[in-house]
């Protein structure tokens, strides 16, 4: 009863504020716009698409290897920022062994008997490790470039076993073969599996406007949490506390009803926010329901954990404010939101990995990646894990505050 009580007192008191709310989550969803539309070509102009070296080694040496060579140099998106150097495999090598280019397409010798035969041999992509923005960013532009060789290899299969029931002969089915291949199957450098790329994320592909809901969305959320853990510090000034301090009351029981409170209002919110960015921003989201629901609740549990320590912190210190803003920022760029997780030292990567920033931002990425086969589960663990350790640390805080008041639990 003294619980729900709380809850249901900071539910309303909660409720009075909505106009602050609502200027934060109209922030959120601006700068989400902002970045979207307004600056990401200017973002990936000035610092990722620098203009760089790579080498494309045609160790097969065919007319349709050729033509790949020459789509691949002739590629619009491409065209500006890249210089490509032919030379072979071992020279590509030594060339990212002196870290002179970022990367290099290796086609292997036989490639196009392989496409005659169906074996589809793999084409190589090798990054250099010590240029990892760039290299990364040449296998996203390749992969964003060509998606075609799946959907033409099965036009091809379709041509050809046509042909076949139709009654054609060997030689006909033959030169039918080598005709679908150079139609379709040289329009593109790649499919899914088509590189072998050292892989430097593991967040999925998406759109810049789902990339940017869920990195801003995270940041944002965390602001949500810092201006809900306002509720302490004002009960703080009103005296309202100080009441609570006097009635025969545990401090868990207080606690309780606060997160409670808390938990709620910032479920509303953040729901309330990705809606909206999934409504303005036709962002993708599925029909992964139930692990949508349980991401919410995982994302809300551990913001709320985040507000409750900030909370507590504020009844012993001025600065918790600060504190929360600062504090959630420096998570959010540990985190990936702000600057590339990969780009960190490999120590920064790994605690980057467990902000709860870094868990938002990579279940809403693959909840609007769409990649049945990625599991939320695991994502959704590891934010209940953190929230539990920042709860069980607001909760041992909150009752040394309460202890030193003079009343006992």
């Amino acid at each position: 009863m003294i619980i729900r009580t709380i809850a249901l007192n900071d539910g309303k008191m909660y409720g009075q504020n909505w106009k602050g709310m609502l200027v934060l989550l109209g922030l959120a969803l601006f700068s989400i716009w902002l970045f979207t539309q307004a600056l990401s070509s200017h973002l990936f102009a000035s610092r990722f698409s620098q203009p760089f070296a790579i080498a494309l080694a045609d160790e097969d040496q065919t007319v349709n290897t050729r033509l790949i060579s020459r789509q691949f140099e002739e590629t619009e998106y491409l065209k500006g920022f890249i210089t490509v150097h032919h030379v072979t495999e071992a020279e590509a090598i030594r060339l990212i062994e002196q870290d002179q280019i970022a990367g290099a397409v290796v086609i292997p010798k036989g490639f196009t008997a392989s496409l005659y035969s169906g074996d589809n041999w793999p084409i190589q992509f090798i990054g250099n490790p010590a240029q990892q923005e760039r290299s990364v960013q040449m296998k996203n532009e390749l992969a964003s470039a060509v998606r075609y060789i799946s959907a033409g290899q099965s036009a091809v299969k379709a041509v050809w076993h046509a042909a076949r029931d139709g009654g054609a002969s060997p030689e006909q089915l033959d030169g039918l073969m080598k005709d679908s291949v150079v139609t379709f199957m040289s329009r593109a450098l790649a499919r899914g599996e088509l590189y072998r790329e050292r892989t430097l994320t593991n967040l999925p592909d998406v759109k810049l406007p789902e990339y940017y809901t869920a990195a801003l969305g995270a940041l944002f959320a965390g602001f949500f949490a810092v201006r809900g853990s306002r509720a302490f510090a004002v009960e703080k000034e009103s005296g309202v506390l100080r009441r609570l301090y006097a009635a025969p009351v545990a401090w868990w029981q207080i606690g309780a009803g606060k997160y409670i409170a808390l938990f709620g209002v910032l479920f509303v919110q953040v729901a309330i926010l990705f809606g909206a960015a999934v409504f303005l921003f036709d962002v993708y989201v599925g029909s992964r329901w139930g692990e949508m629901l349980l991401l919410l609740l995982s994302c809300s549990f551990t913001l709320g954990a985040w507000g409750m320590l900030l909370g507590v912190i504020g009844l012993v210190s001025r600065g918790a404010d600060v504190l929360g803003y600062v504090g959630t920022f420096l998570l959010a760029f540990l985190g990936g939101c702000i600057y590339p997780l990969f780009s960190l030292p490999d120590m920064l990567q790994v605690l980057g990995e467990w902000t709860f920033q870094h868990g938002m931002m990579e279940g809403l990425l693959i909840l609007f990646s769409g990649q049945e086969e990625l599991s939320l589960l695991p994502v959704c663990g590891r934010l209940l894990l953190v929230g539990s350790l920042l709860l069980s640390c607001a909760a041992v805080l909150f009752s040394r505050v309460w202890k030193a008041r003079g009343y006992g639990a």
